[in-house]
């Protein structure tokens, strides 16, 4: 028996949800291993954003498609334009996801286009691995773009100074002579780039999915309107 339109359209979901989840997991994982100024909570918010949107959507889908089948919903209410009283936390939640995907799109876009601020953070972030003196993730930087110290090759590069290291030390060791800032500042923009893509997506597949799935089989009234 050929598939119906709703389990192709579950299935594509599926894997366009999924597809999604991995990107943000990238984005997370960039984050955190180059100690990118992006808040943790956005980078989770991000991640968590696909299957709560799979889960929110297949949930209302369920419940109207169980209202519709219902000796209770005759056919004269199916036609009226109101929101059913039981439909309604339904459409609240997909109101209220809609917000989240609107604050993480929002808030990921501040990162796109670092200015003023924005590229104090940077810079505030690399001062407190130095203060730390946190080699290793100042060194994994270094080491991911080929640079040494932030806004040039002696500006708090690791090696850090000290009795044995002079601020060359980086330079001297790889013979790298320029400052990471440019390039990590790069990095940021795409790790931002790519949680506004997920929210953008999952925007979309809203649109696609409710277009398919969010009519009412039997006598094609929107259970949204």
């Amino acid at each position: 028996m050929a598939p119906t339109r709703r389990i192709v359209t579950v299935t594509l979901s599926a894997l366009w949800l999924l597809t999604l989840t991995i990107l943000a997991g990238y984005a997370l994982y960039n984050s955190h291993i180059y100690n990118l100024p992006i808040p943790n909570s956005l980078s989770a918010l991000t991640l968590a954003l696909p299957p709560i949107a799979g889960l929110v959507l297949e949930t209302s889908s369920a419940l109207a498609t169980s209202l519709s089948s219902s000796t209770r919903w005759s056919q004269k209410n199916a036609a009226r334009s109101t929101i059913p009283p039981v439909l309604l936390p339904s459409t609240l939640s997909i109101v209220a996801l809609l917000m989240y995907e609107t604050v993480i799109a929002t808030l990921a876009g501040t990162h796109i286009t670092p200015r003023g601020g924005l590229k104090c953070t940077l810079e505030e972030r690399w001062r407190e691995m130095f203060r730390a003196k946190d080699g290793e993730a100042v060194a994994r930087i270094q080491d991911a773009f080929s640079c040494c110290g932030l806004r040039s090759s002696r500006d708090m590069a690791f090696p850090f100074p000290d009795r044995t290291h002079g601020a060359d030390a980086c330079e001297v060791r790889y013979e790298r002579m320029q400052g990471c800032f440019e390039a990590w500042e790069g990095r940021e923009r795409v790790v931002a780039g790519i949680m506004m893509a997920v929210a953008v997506g999952v925007f979309l597949w809203m649109v696609s999915y409710l277009s398919v799935i969010g009519k009412d089989e039997t006598n094609g009234c929107s259970w949204l309107l």
